[in-house]
Parts: C-alpha cells; structure tokens; sequence
C-alpha cells in the first residue's frame, strides 16, 4: 500500500517515521467508482515500523460486504476525524466491528484493539510494569501504541466499562498529550494519524434488556464523538449475499432463512403481535452459520432445523425454540406452497 505517488511527507519525530499516503475513495473501496475524496493512510518507512504495522493490519475478508452507510460513515470519520472519536452502536452481530476491520485491511491501516468489560481500568489501556530479563521495563498498552505510531485505536463493547475510568480518556479525545505517571510521568504526543473507534450495542444511555451489563455513559465523555448507527442488513442483501457465499443452497432457500431470520428480529423488537418475546436476534453472523451447515449433504427440513438450532436456536429458552420453529415452519410451508404454485403455472 505504501506507494511513492501521492505521498506527503508526515513524520513526526517519532520511533516508526511515516509518510501519508492518499487514495480515492474509489481506488480502494467497492461502491465508490469515481468517488474523488481522498483518504491518507500512515505508511512506516523504515524495516521496524513497516514490520510492526504489518502485523496489525487486518486480515482481508474476500467477498465481505459492507454497508453503504457504515462505510461512508468510518470513510469519513478516517479522513477528517476533526478531533472527533468515532462511536459506532447497534445490535449484535450488525457488522461495527468487522467492518472497522475491513476499511483498515483495504487501506492498509494498523489497529490496536481491545475489548472492555466491567472489570476496565485505564492502566489496561496505557499499560503497566513488568519483568522483562530480569529487570523492570514499562510494557505499553494499545493506547499508547496506537498515540505513539499513528494506528486506529478500536474499543469494543465501550458501555460495558466504568463511566469513571473511561473518564481517563477525556485528555486524549480533546488531543491533549497523554502522561504516563506509572512511567515516570512520560509525554505521549498524539501522532497525526492516530484515530479512536469504539463499538457499543447501545448508545451510551444505559442497560436494555437484551444487552445486560450496559452502562449509562458519562455526557461529557459522550460529547467527544461523532455517531454512527449500525444495523441489519436489508432482507434482499442479506438473501443475496447467502446466495453469493453458499450458492448449493439455491434462491428458496435462502430466502426462507433470511426471513426467517427477520421474523426472529421482529420479535426481538416489537413484541406487539407476536406470541413470545425473543430474548435473542439473530444476527447475520448466525444467519451465515446456519447457511454454512446446509450448504451440502441432506437438505432436508429436519436436517435444517438441527442445523437452525446449531448455529441459533440452542441459545434460547425451550419456549422461545418452540416459537423459533414455528416461525421457521411457517416461513418453509408458505414458501414450498408458492413454489408449487409457480411449478403448476
């Protein structure tokens, strides 16, 4: 990725030198043919830096794909962070964050990341003291690394941790410098390229029930980002992408899982008109491993079924797997009816 052309000279006096590289939106990233706008990406000019980086750039996903929105959404926010951070939320499984992944493996840029829990503390992320060959050496954690050399800095599940200790972050989000007391009070200075991401299933305004453990989330915090919302594909996305990763299971199919899959989801949000609550959507990663098992050998409905409850189903409730059934029931009949009907036509 790193290519003589285009290149503006970026280094910062730091350990891993680095110029900017720039490409069109339409260089690196489908659905932007003719797209003009610019993304500059770090490019590590000397053996180390370039070994370091390579080795935290995603690996590329052939055939994932992205969503208009999220794409344009992390696009953007990549190129012209404007002292912003990035807060990417929505459901489970959506896409927030493989697709951070997949723009940082396109374009060639390094990530750091982590993800958070209840027991986060911010030494987690600034690193702590260790016994390297028998002496004391201060370990940095991902976000020194990723303020030092210019990566993208991603956190996943961010209202999971302590409101008080994400508070830690305040000075780095404003692009103030980041000292270490637990290293003798050392001066980290943001590098030009260094961006933070972090994911949520919520927004920042506290627990749901489908997402245990959510925290409402300092404002002051939140005010240092740019949103993004997240969600699930289009049902004839999601069915055309069945049909592009696994084309054994024919256009019938995969339609029936697909709706069967929004169905599901329906009743995950709106419990107006449907006999249970599902605790749980299925997400397109589900969706993917329920197709992944069908995709050869006895596609019978039963062998689907066992299949359904593989990838999704064994996660519920006994009550919630018999609704999940009936629902898949359903959708099977109604579209084996419409299939014999076009057959007699």
């Amino acid at each position: 990725m790193c290519k003589e052309t285009h290149a503006n000279s970026s280094n910062q006096g730091d350990a891993l030198p680095t110029r900017n590289v720039s490409f069109r939106f339409g260089e690196l990233f489908p659905g932007f043919e003719g797209d003009s706008r610019m993304l500059s990406v770090p490019c590590y000019q000397d053996a180390a830096g370039m070994q370091n980086a390579a080795r935290l750039i995603p690996k590329r996903e052939e055939g994932y794909v992205f969503q208009e929105n999220l794409l344009e959404g992390v696009l953007d926010y990549l190129g012209a962070p404007m002292n912003d951070a990035l807060y990417i939320f929505g459901p489970s499984g959506s896409g927030k964050t493989s697709t951070v992944h997949q723009v940082a493996a396109l374009a060639g840029w390094p990530v750091v990341e982590m993800t958070l829990n209840g027991r986060f503390e911010m030494t987690d992320l600034t690193g702590h003291n260790t016994i390297i060959r028998g002496e004391v050496q201060f370990v940095y954690g991902p976000l020194v690394r990723a303020l030092k050399y210019g990566y993208i800095l991603l956190l996943n599940e961010i209202d999971l941790a302590d409101p008080a200790e994400l508070a830690g972050l305040n000075d780095v989000l404003e692009g103030r410098p980041l000292t270490i007391a637990q290293n003798n009070g050392e001066v980290i200075t943001p590098h030009a390229n260094f961006r933070m991401i972090v994911t949520a299933n919520t927004n920042g305004s506290g627990s749901e029930e489908s997402y245990a453990g959510t925290r409402l989330l300092n404002p002051a915090f939140l005010d240092r980002f740019r949103f993004l919302e997240s969600s699930y594909m289009p049902q004839e996305r999601e069915e055309r992408l069945l049909r592009e990763q696994y084309p054994e299971l024919g256009a019938a199919l995969a339609g029936t899982m697909v709706r069967t899959a929004a169905e599901i989801r329906r009743s995950h949000t709106c419990q107006e008109g449907t006999t249970v609550y599902m605790t749980i959507p299925m997400t397109t990663r589900a969706l993917l491993r329920w197709a992944h098992l069908c995709q050869d050998g006895d596609c019978s409905p039963e062998r689907i079924r066992q299949a359904l409850d593989s990838s999704f189903g064994f996660r519920l409730t006994s009550e919630e797997r018999v609704y999940l059934h009936r629902i898949f029931g359903d959708i099977l009949g109604n579209a084996t009816a419409s299939e014999a009907r076009s057959r007699d036509k």
